[in-house]
């Protein structure tokens, strides 16, 4: 288990939203196969489709073993959007991880991730409780994200306890992870020590990526859809409907595309979130027949959708949101498909510059995003491929799953 260096070789990961392949299971998949034994503590309400996976017996938790990883599942209120509800659901993530985990066997190492900063305090109470050392990962930097995107008011109460939480996490932390390329300056701002901080972004398990495609388990409602969109240039964007996602830019870009005679264009939007009902009723103001929404789909339905575009599509509000950088799940997997991008995001991000894959506009931009998604579909098939080949092996090469689990492996050994 130990490879004979005398250490506890037992992870703890707490991440909300840890609720299917992804980042956390990656990690746990590679790690394992190192002698690493991993638990994830997830909540089994998945954020974004809205809806409970799991049926519980009697209490608030359940233990699985799934493909060599021990699964901790949390029983969660359900919500939508963005109100107190969810804040609720946050807040019950923290205190089950809390009662769930005091009472198990003592672990190594116990990591926990943001987006919400009470995962942080739940992972950092119950290192304290077993004694172990505690790392946090930060994915987006609450509250100052917040903050961007007008949630929160800045001097504002609620931002206030916040950045207290935030500073409290980062002293007592061992290491902090920071996902967003930027972080890095963030966190300096913040007066974190250099020495403290290791960036691991985000990537692709490309063995899984590609075993999906070729199990192609689409279920018939997008197989007809595919099917009847055999003859047009599909335009794809997989992920939340979110006022961050700036959808409302896709909405109108299609509105031009339609406009401009452009039939054999058609976009389709795969996802939940809480401004989807007011994109569906902009649209249907628009009259478009060259869009269409889907439901959000389970993890390994992504890679066969994203292999029958033309291209893809990450929209990004226009703001200072995104001022640190990104690390959307959803670009490496367009960029681990081979597709070209289109990316209407601020100048300044170097992954999108780069990939050698994407064509960047500015975000909010609906004519030069109508006008680049329509310039890709007239380019020749061999050039969209060689750009969508150079997403790819941009990946292969400094996002893989492998080479990033050993980079956290790393971390974890030196506080071991």
């Amino acid at each position: 288990m130990d490879r004979g260096n005398g250490h506890d070789r037992s992870l703890w990961i707490l991440n909300h939203h840890a609720t299917g392949p992804g980042r956390h299971e990656g990690f746990a998949r590679e790690l394992a196969a190192r002698g690493w034994r991993v638990k994830i503590f997830a909540a089994s309400f998945v954020h974004n489709l809205f809806r409970e996976m799991k049926v519980y017996p009697p209490g608030t938790h359940c233990l699985l073993e799934e493909n060599g990883i021990t699964r901790v599942w949390l029983k969660t209120p359900p919500y939508f959007g963005n109100g107190p509800r969810r804040l609720l659901n946050q807040l019950t993530f923290a205190r089950r991880s809390w009662l769930a985990g005091r009472e198990m066997e003592r672990p190594g190492i116990i990591l926990a991730s943001s987006v919400h900063l009470f995962a942080g305090l739940a992972g950092l109470f119950l290192a304290r409780r077993h004694k172990v050392p505690f790392v946090f990962e930060v994915r987006d930097f609450w509250p100052q994200v917040l903050v961007d995107m007008g949630v929160l008011r800045k001097g504002g109460t609620a931002e206030r306890l916040l950045g207290w939480l935030e500073s409290f996490l980062y002293r007592k932390a061992g290491r902090i992870i920071y996902v967003p390329p930027g972080g890095a300056d963030y966190l300096a701002g913040r007066g974190v020590k250099k020495e403290k901080i290791i960036h691991i972004p985000n990537g692709v398990n490309l063995a899984w990526f590609d075993r999906c495609v070729a199990d192609d388990c689409l279920d018939p409602e997008l197989g007809r859809f595919f099917a009847e969109c055999r003859d047009k240039m599909l335009f794809v964007y997989t992920g939340a409907h979110g006022r961050a996602n700036g959808l409302d830019t896709l909405i109108k870009a299609a509105a031009l595309v339609q406009r401009a005679g452009e039939q054999g264009i058609h976009f389709l939007l795969v996802g939940e979130g809480p401004e989807k009902p007011t994109l569906k009723k902009l649209a249907g103001e628009y009259g478009l027949r060259n869009l269409t929404f889907r439901p959000g789909v389970p993890k390994d339905m992504v890679p066969p959708i994203i292999k029958k575009a033309a291209g893809c599509i990450l929209s990004l509000e226009a703001g200072g949101a995104f001022r640190y950088g990104i690390s959307f799940n959803k670009l490496f997997d367009y960029l681990a498909g081979g597709r070209p991008v289109v990316a209407a995001a601020p100048a300044g991000l170097a992954l999108l510059e780069q990939a050698g894959s994407v064509v960047r506009v500015e975000p909010g931009d609906s004519p030069a995003l109508a006008g680049a998604v329509v310039e890709l579909a007239r380019a020749a098939p061999g050039e969209r491929l060689e750009m969508g080949l150079a997403g790819r092996l941009y990946v292969e090469r400094h996002h893989s799953m492998p080479g990033l689990a050993g980079r956290l492996e790393k971390v974890l050994e030196e506080l071991l």
